[in-house]
């Protein structure tokens, strides 16, 4: 998945940088906002999804798309349909491993299993199959140590609650200095996330539900 494709339109990242937002809630309603997706989440066995993914670093961008498909409690397959090594399939079912693999010609499918964080699988700024799930973002929100605040806000027409977090040691957060993490206020579930280092998007994902159950 690592290093750059197409790039989205200049107007798109512009749209991203509006939407550098704090909000003034207590951090009771932050606590209330991560346990109603904790909520969702645990109600779930599984989703499909697809997921917008864009990334920035040092002077590289990286655009790409999903398909994505979690089952619990720790399997993942996902299929890169656009970016970096587009055609590509990973396969995750817990631990420190995955199975990559792309179909070549005459239609014979090359695989090998790599380390869950090889650069092979991972994301331009390291992030890795699981840390794209709904429970390792989870995860990740009640995890990180920072301040963190809530509110409503819209978002592409719809209602959500953005939940950000200023974060205390961006050092041991891939260098960002915030997160805002958008949760569907009829789902509870992920919209989209955005990480900042100062005011400069540097991570932005979108998810999509197409199947749950």
């Amino acid at each position: 998945m690592q290093g750059s494709v197409s790039r989205i339109g200049a107007a798109v990242i512009s749209t991203l940088a509006l939407f550098a937002l704090s909000f003034a809630s207590a951090p009771a309603a932050s606590g209330e906002a991560l346990d109603s997706f904790a909520k969702a989440w645990s109600a779930l066995h599984g989703y499909n999804a697809t997921i917008q993914l864009y990334e920035l670093k040092g002077g590289n961008s990286e655009h790409a798309v999903f398909a994505y498909s979690f089952a619990k409690p720790t399997t993942v397959t996902m299929h890169v349909n656009q970016g970096p090594n587009s055609g590509a399939t990973v396969k995750w079912t817990g631990g420190s491993s995955v199975n990559a693999s792309k179909s070549g010609a005459f239609g014979i499918t090359m695989g090998k299993n790599v380390s869950l964080n090889d650069p092979l699988v991972t994301s331009l700024r390291g992030y890795s199959v699981s840390d794209l799930s709904f429970a390792g973002i989870l995860s990740h929100a009640q995890q990180t140590a920072g301040s963190l605040s809530s509110g409503s806000t819209k978002l592409d027409g719809a209602m959500v609650t953005a939940v950000t977090l200023n974060v205390a040691n961006p050092a041991q957060d891939n260098g960002m200095t915030r997160e805002v993490l958008y949760l569907s206020q009829n789902t509870q579930l992920p919209v989209r996330i955005d990480g900042f280092t100062g005011n400069q998007v540097v991570r932005m994902y979108r998810f999509t539900i197409t199947k749950s159950w």
